[in-house]
This record gives C-alpha cells, sequence and structure tokens, in this order.
C-alpha cells in the first residue's frame, strides 16, 4: 500500500497488521484458540456418554421408559461429537495454511533470486566470451542495469547488484570459476538470509588479523550539563549526578522516538538515554534511544558504536565464533537499565538510527538478552536490520528511503511479517541536493527520516494504526497519544582493553552493576 503525504511524499507499507502476512497470522492464531476450545469440549463429550449411559442403565426396569430424554441426550453427544471433529479439522486445515503461506514465500524468494543469478551468470559467461572486449561488454551491461534501474531508488538498485554481483563475476572469470560457483550452488541457498554471510566473513577477517580486539565495557553516568557539551572527556570534574534522573517528558508517536535518538548524537561519545515512564496506573515503562555510528575513522576505537561494534551487531546470532563474544552496546543497555533502576518484566522500546537500528534489532533477536530485558518494540531508521532475526513477540516499525543506499546492506527488503512494518518514504531531494553525495546524505539524514515519522503518525494504514497504538499501550498513553511524565538518564560506554587478554580492569562501577543483576 502507499500513501502520498506532505510536499510530495509518498509513504508505501509493507508487513503488519492487515497485510497478507498478518492476516494468516490471524488465522493460525485462531487455529491456536480452536484447538483450546476443542480440549474444553472433551470432557463435555465424556460426561454426555457416561451421562446417557447411566440414564438408560438406571431406567431399565422403569414402568414408563424415558425414550425421548434417552434420545435427546443420545443427539445432544452426537453433535458434541461431530462438532470436536469438525473443529479439529479446521484448526489443522488454519494452522496449516499458516505454515503454507510462510514457506510459499520463501519459496518464492528463493526462486526469484536463482532466477536473477541465472541470469546474471548468464550474462557474466556472455561477458567473458567477448574474449579481449570483456571490458566493453562489462561496461555495457552496467550501463543497461542503470537503464533498468532508472526508474527504481538506489537502494533496490544497489540490493540487485550484490545480490546478482557474485554470479556475474563468476561468469566473466570463466568456465572453471563458472563450475565451482554452480557447485556452490547446488546447497539450497535462503534468499531472506543472503545478507549474513558477507558480514560474517567481513568479521572474521578482521578478526584473524587482529584489526578488531577483544574490549571490556566501562559504563558512566553522564550530568545533565554534559548531555550536549560533545566535550568526549571520559571523567569530566565538577559535576554532580542524580541517581533519581532529571525529570522528563517522553512522546508517544514515532516523530518522538526517533527524536530520542537524535538527542543521542549529541550526548558525549558513545552515550545512550534512558528515560523511565511513569504510567498513570502505576506501572513504568522504560524506552531507550541509541545513536547510529559515531566513529568511522577508527575501525576498533574505545566507541562502541564504532564499525567494530556494527559488525558486532550484524553477527550477533553468532557471537560466540569470534574472539569478542559479547556485543558491548547490548551489554552498555542493560547495565544502564539496571542502574537507572529498571526491574525485570516492565515494558522496553528501543530506539535507533542507522547502526543504532542494527543494534536495537539484534538485541531484540537475542534471546540471552530478552532473557533480561523485555523487549516490546523497536522504531528504527535508516538501518539494514533484516537479516537480525527479530521473533514475533517484537513489533517492529522501521522506517526506510528508497534513495537510503546504508539500508541495502541487508541485501533486501525484510520478509513480510505481522510484527514488522517497514514504511519507505519516496521523498524528493531538496533542492539544495547539488549531487549524488548530497543526493545520498538527505536520504540517510535522520532528520529527514524524523520529517518521514511525523508524516507516518498521521497515516491511516491498518499496519501503522496498529503498531501506533501497540507503542501508547506500552507507554500508557490514551488514544489520543500525547506526552508522559518520568525521568531520564544519560550512559556514557567505553570500549576498554580487555583484562583476560591482560590489560585494563573493569571500573568499580561495572562490577556493582554486575552485582545488582
Amino acid at each position: 500500500m502507499a500513501q502520498k503525504l506532505g510536499d510530495g511524499t509518498v509513504l508505501s507499507y509493507s508487513g503488519g497488521a492487515g497485510s497478507i502476512s498478518g492476516t494468516f497470522a490471524e488465522i493460525s492464531a485462531l487455529a491456536v484458540e480452536m484447538r483450546r476450545i476443542v480440549h474444553l469440549l472433551e470432557p463435555l463429550e465424556r460426561q454426555l456418554c457416561a451421562e446417557w449411559t447411566w440414564l438408560g442403565n438406571a431406567a431399565g426396569g422403569a414402568g414408563a421408559y424415558p425414550y425421548a430424554s434417552l434420545e435427546a441426550m443420545r443427539d445432544a453427544w452426537f453433535q458434541s461429537s461431530s462438532l470436536h471433529e469438525t473443529m479439529v479439522r479446521l484448526a489443522a486445515n488454519a494452522g496449516q495454511a499458516g505454515v503454507n503461506y510462510a514457506a510459499s514465500e520463501a519459496n518464492t524468494a528463493n526462486s526469484v533470486a536463482n532466477a536473477r543469478r541465472s541470469a546474471a551468470l548468464g550474462q557474466g559467461m556472455d561477458a567473458w566470451r567477448w574474449g579481449p572486449l570483456s571490458a566493453v561488454k562489462i561496461a555495457l551491461d552496467i550501463r543497461g542495469l542503470q537503464t533498468t534501474e532508472q526508474d527504481r531508488g538506489l537502494r533496490d538498485s544497489l540490493e540487485t547488484m550484490l545480490n546478482q554481483s557474485g554470479a556475474y563475476v563468476a561468469g566473466a572469470l570463466g568456465p572453471s570459476v563458472t563450475f565451482a560457483y554452480l557447485i556452490s550452488q547446488l546447497e539450497n541457498k535462503n534468499a531472506p538470509a543472503a545478507g549474513t554471510l558477507p558480514a560474517f566473513g567481513l568479521r572474521k577477517v578482521v578478526d584473524g588479523l587482529g584489526i578488531a580486539k577483544p574490549g571490556a565495557l566501562t559504563v558512566r553516568q553522564v550530568p545533565e550539563q554534559e548531555w550536549h557539551l560533545r566535550s568526549g572527556k571520559f571523567y569530566p570534574p565538577g559535576h554532580a549526578v542524580s541517581a533519581a534522573g532529571v525529570p522528563w517528558s517522553e512522546g508517544s508517536s514515532f516523530a518522538a522516538m526517533l527524536g530520542g535518538s537524535n538527542d543521542a548524537y549529541s550526548y558525549p561519545p558513545g552515550s545512550i538515554g534512558v528515560v523511565r515512564v511513569d504510567k498513570p496506573d502505576g506501572d513504568r515503562a522504560w524506552v531507550v534511544h541509541l545513536p547510529g555510528t559515531e566513529d568511522w575513522g577508527t575501525f576498533d576505537s574505545s566507541n562502541p558504536f564504532d564499525m567494530e561494534g556494527n559488525m558486532e551487531a550484524m553477527t550477533a546470532a553468532n557471537h560466540e565464533k569470534f574472539t569478542q563474544q559479547g556485543v558491548l552496546v547490548q551489554e552498555l543497555i542493560k547495565e544502564s537499565l539496571t542502574a537507572s533502576g529498571a526491574l525485570p518484566g516492565e515494558d522496553v522500546v528501543l530506539t535507533g538510527h542507522s547502526g543504532g537500528g542494527i543494534h536495537a534489532a539484534a538485541a531484540a533477536a537475542d534471546p540471552d538478552f530478552l532473557a533480561e530485558v523485555n523487549v516490546q518494540m523497536i522504531v528504527i531508521a535508516g538501518a539494514p536490520a533484516r537479516n537480525a532475526g527479530v521473533g514475533e513477540g517484537v513489533s517492529v516499525v522501521a522506517l526506510e528511503n528508497d534513495n537510503d543506499v546504508v539500508t541495502a546492506l541487508d541485501f533486501g527488503p525484510p520478509m513480510p511479517a505481522p510484527n514488522w512494518v517497514t514504511a519507505t518514504s519516496h521523498r524528493p531531494p531538496s533542492g539544495d541536493a547539488a549531487g549524488l553525495v548530497d543526493v545520498l546524505a538527505q536520504a540517510h539524514s535522520l532528520d529527514n527520516y524524523i520529517d518521514d515519522a511525523v508524516l507516518l503518525d498521521q497515516s491511516g494504514d491498518p499496519a501503522v494504526v496498529a503498531s501506533a497504538e501497540k507503542l501508547r499501550t506500552i507507554l500508557g498513553v490514551g488514544a489520543a497519544g500525547g506526552a508522559i511524565a518520568g525521568s531520564k538518564w544519560v550512559y556514557q560506554g567505553r570500549d576498554g582493553a580487555d583484562p583476560g587478554k591482560g590489560k585494563s580492569a573493569p571500573s568499580e562501577a561495572k562490577k556493582k552493576n554486575r552485582t545488582r543483576r
């Protein structure tokens, strides 16, 4: 579904309530409910049969035999048994429908991916046949791809190239490489998870070369006076912190959620915001705002939000296969919530832009993390997060832009899911976009994503409405939305040396936090 909103921006939606995947999820849920009803019918059937048998035996010597009553009881028993069998059959069919749909979606995705790879392989082999003029053929193919993709956004074009380039290159390198490539494709490939292998391979390389070294997290609470200083000092003197936090008012819209991540960019490097929401009913909820990648210059820096951190998040499902087996940003989130007084079981919303969105999705998909933090929803923007594997218990609202190439690094759109809503903005570049670099910067800008989120909050799409309602429910606000009172903390995490490697030890604050957990 697409919806035109604002000054030329068009939002299109996939997944969530009202989508095909959402409908089949409702059918599967209905199947579970029908099985529950069937379970409740079983003792009723046994009781009807027993009562019918007992009455027939008891009335055996009676002068006026109760034919009508026995007939009615037998009919009730038969009708109940027939209903039981019908509901068992319907429940099985409904449950199988959901399974069949999921399998069909996966098979379709794999078939389309295989067909596209085969076509790219054939084009590559044609280029090899050109011999000395192969470079000319490759240039023509690139030009043809640009022409074909010109009506699509840069995101989709890059996803196409990422998914097909391996097959094309294999074909262009000649028959021996082509044959090896075909052998590698004999095993069934999972198209939805295509983007996991490059991240895994890249991390293995930097791990093996020692570019990324194991670290240990140290955490400090950032005084309010430093929230917007960007001083870069880890322990600046003269500022006191409050264990009770700073009085704060948290909005309940998608724009407000991403606004919190925007604020996180202004904190000292490596910092996150934690907001406690005090609901009118006395319960509490928590919102954790993550920035995106903050250090691009050093792969393994002291800032957890660097390229090493991104690799940790993108390979979190296989973290035990690397030297650094933890995800420091996840440790930062847990320790910050603990220090703020969060209790197990209290609802948590994670927000993040770009790399922060990757971290939010990785945390929401990690069983160990979810065992300690009750994540109910993540709101992310500009993040290649589809390969994280977020389960059905966590709602996802993801904003992308059709020219945001960063979101293409997961090799494709997320598979349709009832809990994952993707809103893609087809936002025309503003007048000051002088070239490709400006277009790319505007597409990935969090400020622009917040503008998209303002429009998203006005959307009447069923998936968006359902997600907005869940967000308000988590935060304890009514249908009208608005802000709700609470408290806020900011914590800075630093990636130090791993004491297990003979380097510095964790801070005393971290040791105390571990003891409390």
